[in-house]
């Protein structure tokens, strides 16, 4: 199954609560057998496309412009969604 993980800073964990829930099911479910994307905030130090296994697409995050609260994440949100859509869908 193709498995897509959006909304979260990023893997590996350098934040906490949600992306070490994100990173531990990603890892978990892509040793299962799934195909599991996390889409990373640009911003993320993580440079590999790739971490045990799990895919990692960088999607723009406008935190830096607007502030780490409200409107800077439904944008990076809808930006992970967008590419989900674009990628994923057949």
């Amino acid at each position: 199954m193709k498995i897509a993980i959006a909304g979260t800073r990023g893997i590996p964990n350098n934040y906490g609560g949600f992306e070490q829930c994100a990173e531990y099911l990603s890892v978990l479910l892509t040793e299962m057998g799934h195909e599991v994307i996390v889409y990373n905030s640009h911003y993320h130090p993580y440079e590999n496309t790739e971490f045990k296994g799990v895919q990692i697409v960088k999607c723009y995050n406008p935190e830096n412009k607007i502030g780490t609260a409200g409107i800077s994440s439904m944008i990076f949100c809808v930006c992970g969604m967008l590419f989900v859509k674009r990628r994923m869908c057949f």
